[in-house]
């Protein structure tokens, strides 16, 4: 008689592409394990990110708690029912959660420990992305020193995680990560394809490209006011600036290129389309000002082949941009400076071509199956220890 199959939930809000990409991958290595994974997501659509993922999934089984989070949320009796109902019907052997704050990660938290389980937290926080008060600290140091493992971002992450009370031998990289051969493929087919695609999509020839929703913390108008200043300085042929994304700033950065030209606003795009915005542009631009945890845009771009010039509050730049190989990084305060960047760019003196090649060597290193190793690690040593 065969041992009945080893179970792994790994427990999201909500499920965007590289949720699924990442799930994808851990169940491809786990069912070489003879493991099962089971991907929970606890809204099936979101008020912040509109995803749609339509695919059903190869190699991981889908369960969704409630169908969206627009409108009033479940109460917590709700909740922990949902949760522990579904937990119980899996009967995994191991708990994975993204985060511990959300009420859902609690309740996912306490139904392990309440059935002897291993938890993992995933997290992506830092030390500096808001003003950290002592108490919380100490408050949050008491559960989050509690998981058996983690696997974060990289390594501002890796040193916030450890100084909540998790020994640094049992965290790992490699949480943040996007199905880079997919932006890779998909961005090199529209460069072959070039003329058409910039006569359908409305795009300039040359261009910078952001792609962020339009909140505060993504320090669009300063981006803004950088390209107007980049444009006063370059002559008489600068590359345009194309924002994709929607959101409540819309309105206030519109109003902001009334009297501008060169800025393109094509609306928030869904993963088919997005790879090829990223394949016709010349550089992405992240200019995200204060708690950007990680900017999983900036693994899209490299992904596809470009250069970037990254916010140093981005979570992801120490790890992801090595300065004047692949991009630069700036300060989100200093508008001159950013302009200063976008005009060395633009001024036909870097190599963009061989700066684009060396981010999708340095991105390789960050993919979903980087992922699903270094989340089994994580397993290994949780289990190990119990």
């Amino acid at each position: 008689m065969s041992l009945p199959e080893k179970k792994i939930a790994v427990l999201f809000m909500n499920f965007g592409p590289y949720h699924i990409a990442r799930l994808e991958a851990l169940g491809d290595y786990a069912q070489r394990q003879g493991w099962q994974v089971h991907g929970i997501e606890v809204f099936g659509k979101s008020q912040t990110y509109a995803w749609r993922v339509e695919s059903a999934p190869q190699y991981f089984r889908r369960w969704t708690l409630f169908p969206s989070d627009i409108g009033p949320h479940p109460s917590l009796v709700r909740m922990w029912r949902a949760i522990s109902t579904t937990l119980g019907r899996i009967g995994p052997d191991v708990v994975v959660l993204a985060g511990y704050q959300e009420p859902s990660m609690l309740f996912g938290f306490a139904w392990a420990k309440m059935h002897r389980r291993p938890a993992i937290v995933m997290g992506e926080s830092k030390a500096d992305d808001y003003r950290r008060e002592q108490w919380k600290e100490l408050a949050k140091s008491f559960l989050v020193s509690r998981f058996d493992a983690a696997l974060v971002g990289g390594n501002p992450q890796q040193d916030y995680f450890q100084s909540l009370g998790i020994p640094a031998e049992k965290i790992y990289l490699g949480y943040d990560v996007v199905d880079n051969a997919y932006f890779a493929q998909h961005a090199l087919e529209a460069r072959e394809n070039a003329d058409d695609l910039r006569v359908k999509l409305k795009l300039p020839e040359r261009y910078f490209l952001s792609v962020s929703r339009f909140i505060p913390k993504k320090n669009l108008p300063r981006l803004i006011q950088a390209y107007q200043l980049y444009r006063q300085s370059v002559g008489p042929y600068p590359w345009e600036l194309v924002l994709c994304g929607s959101g409540e700033q819309e309105g206030l950065l519109k109003n902001l290129v009334q009297h501008m030209s060169g800025v393109h606003f094509p609306g928030f795009q869904q993963i088919d389309t997005l790879p090829w915005y990223y394949g016709l542009a010349d550089c992405f631009i992240m200019p995200s000002a204060h708690s950007e945890q990680w900017g999983l845009v900036v693994n899209e771009a490299m992904g596809s082949g470009l250069p970037v010039l990254v916010s140093k509050a981005c979570g992801c730049a120490p790890d992801l941009v090595q300065e004047g190989v692949n991009g630069f990084t700036f300060d989100p305060y200093d508008v001159k400076g950013l302009a200063r960047l976008m005009v060395k760019m633009s001024s036909g003196k870097v190599d963009l071509e061989a700066m684009g090649k060396a981010s999708q060597k340095i991105i390789a290193d960050w993919s979903p199956q980087v992922f699903a190793e270094n989340l089994w690690r994580a397993i290994d040593v949780a289990l190990e220890q119990r």
